[in-house]
């Protein structure tokens, strides 16, 4: 399209366990989250944007490189992505002419005691780089901070490391008595901040900010938690007997929580929201920032996460590869007045987590790597139409689970051979296994024959070929 901005900023904002319905803008009422509210009705949203694992580093490094887990080498957490690996999103970045930054979670390689490793640690591209993968496991970028500018508050917020037993108690909610400022997203806001002022102004500059929150530790201070403090928190019921008609390898994690009261579930979710609302905080903390600049019209801004929480849903919490809706579908905005304006639009086609960089490549007028395996809708974009989509979406979790989910029905097939299927018309809660009923045997042939051409597309080489021979 002819006179096309290209962005001065692109600022990526990325969250660790935030599902799509926990914004206000997105139909839950109860969710506090003005800011993020205001980019869905002044921006883009994707109302059905799908991750393509439900673990936290296999999804990172699917879409900061955009391809498929496969192709990436990493299906399951404890997996690193090669340092040197050359399509991460700095890198990419950088090769269009930008200035690259990582301020928080990125989440590339393994984290535990990384502060008691002498080496360097990889930056995977990045020219500024300040990590802190937990919120105060290690001697990080955060608690550097945290001792200098909030002593008082460093024993408060720190946690151990994250195999240690006493994690367990984590996901127990716990008010905090200190400044939303000292907490981790409020850490990340304010490097945000430093990074934007000490930027160049003629130069074009990228930012990861990568938040912590919502996953647990539930600990939101009582700034964060007061919108919730006392407000009825519902918890959908499901049939006592859910787990009966499936496979055993789901059937174990339908009933892990099987013990827990529903009141026990209520306050997970109160707490878990206020996670949120700290993270919408440190979102109206930048956004203020560039708007007093003038810097907020030809700033990009995407939102998006790594996979959901299940906050209760299926009397089940946290993520595992059981591949429900909470787990799988992400929120997506993107938000840049100069391009897009203001006015606001919904986008209601299928695309995968693999497809947002692709895209964002092609809106600040950077090559795509022919080798991704996403795709880039920024065409459509640009030319103010809303993007096809996709027919289906696909995810792969190491050893080798596998779902597909398209407009009507959900298949997942595990490592086994076990599966499972959903009528998503019929049954959008996702509650009973239609296999083996009558006239789901060829609708499971079409489906397994699909779940295996877009596996074998998934798995195809991303080396070059250099030769004919």
């Amino acid at each position: 399209m002819m006179n096309f901005p290209v962005p001065k900023r692109v600022i990526w904002i990325s969250t660790d366990h935030m599902r799509y319905d926990c914004i206000g803008a997105h139909g839950n009422s109860v969710m506090h989250t003005p800011n993020l509210d205001r980019i869905v009705r002044e921006g883009l949203s994707f109302d059905r944007c799908y991750a393509q694992n439900p673990l936290c580093m296999p999804s990172r490094a699917s879409f900061m490189t955009g391809l498929y887990p496969q192709q990436t080498g990493v299906v399951d957490n404890g997996q690193d992505l090669p340092a040197d690996f050359p399509y991460t999103v700095a890198r990419v970045f950088k090769a269009g002419g930008y200035v690259t930054a990582h301020i928080g979670k990125l989440h590339f390689q393994s984290h535990e005691d990384n502060d008691l490793d002498p080496r360097s640690r990889h930056d995977y591209g990045f020219d500024i780089f300040w990590q802190a993968e937990e919120p105060g496991s290690y001697e990080d970028a955060y608690v550097t901070w945290l001792r200098t500018e909030y002593p008082e508050y460093v024993d408060m917020f720190r946690v151990p490391r994250s195999s240690s037993p006493s994690r367990d108690t984590e996901i127990d909610g716990k008010v905090l008595d200190a400044p939303w400022q000292a907490s981790f997203s409020g850490w990340v806001a304010e490097q945000a901040v430093r990074c934007l002022k000490a930027g160049n102004r003629s130069e074009k500059l990228f930012i990861h900010l990568g938040f912590y929150a919502p996953h647990p530790p539930l600990n939101p201070t009582w700034e964060m938690f007061a919108p919730y403090k006392d407000l009825r928190i519902a918890i959908p019921d499901y049939p006592e007997n859910e787990a009966s008609d499936k496979p055993d390898i789901l059937a174990r994690m339908l009933l892990d929580r099987r013990g827990w009261e529903k009141s026990r579930f209520v306050e997970y979710r109160r707490h878990f929201y206020a996670m949120v609302t700290g993270v919408d905080m440190a979102i109206g903390h930048i956004i203020e920032f560039l708007d007093t600049k003038g810097m907020l019209d030809d700033t990009l801004i995407v939102f998006s996460s790594d996979h959901g929480d299940m906050c209760g849903n299926h009397r089940m919490l946290l993520k595992q590869h059981s591949f429900y809706e909470e787990l799988m579908r992400l929120p997506l905005l993107l938000y840049w007045p100069a391009a897009f304006g203001r006015s606001g639009k919904r986008i209601s086609g299928f695309v995968e987590m693999v497809d947002v960089l692709p895209t964002l490549l092609g809106l600040s007028g950077v090559t795509v790597p022919g080798i991704m395996a996403g795709k880039n809708y920024s065409q459509a974009l640009k030319e103010g139409y809303e993007p096809d989509g996709k027919l289906d979406v696909y995810a792969f979790h190491g050893p080798g689970h596998m779902m597909l989910r398209t407009s009507t029905h959900k298949l997942i097939r595990y490592a086994n051979g076990d599966e499972v299927l959903y009528d998503l018309e019929k049954d959008p809660m996702e509650t009973k296994n239609i296999i083996g009923l009558p006239g789901s045997e060829l609708l499971l042939r079409a489906l397994k024959d699909r779940l295996f051409e877009r596996t074998i597309d998934a798995t195809r080489s991303i080396i070059p070929r250099r030769y004919r021979f």
